[in-house]
């Protein structure tokens, strides 16, 4: 086990409550990630929090600039296939399940918020 930080995104939103708050706190989230002098390993995107790494995402810039610092970003191939995202997606690497798993399991610890 690694000291590695993963950050684990599985929805667009930020918690269960009111959509338009869940996407202002996911903003609000990945903007404090990018201010924090600790950055995550990665970041893993897979069901829903794959349009994230579109040009229609409220986050891409905050995903662009973390990207640039240094943390990769991953995003699910089968999720990107199942919404019909692939040609829209300007950030981040896609990548299988396997590797997410694998990326997660060798984390010293996984973020999921």
């Amino acid at each position: 086990m690694s000291d590695e930080v993963i950050v684990v995104l599985n929805s667009s939103r930020f918690g269960q409550g009111n959509p338009q708050l869940g996407e202002k706190l996911m903003v609000s989230f990945l903007e404090s990630l990018a201010d924090q002098s600790a950055k995550p390993r990665a970041i893993l995107l897979y069901n829903s929090a794959v349009v994230l790494a579109t040009s229609q995402s409220p986050v891409s810039t905050q995903l662009d600039t973390l990207e640039k610092m240094g943390v990769e970003i991953l995003v699910n191939e089968q999720s990107l296939s199942f919404y019909n995202l692939g040609s829209v997606r300007t950030v981040g690497q896609p990548t299988d399940m396997a590797t997410m798993t694998e990326r997660m399991l060798n984390a010293g610890l996984v973020v999921k918020p």
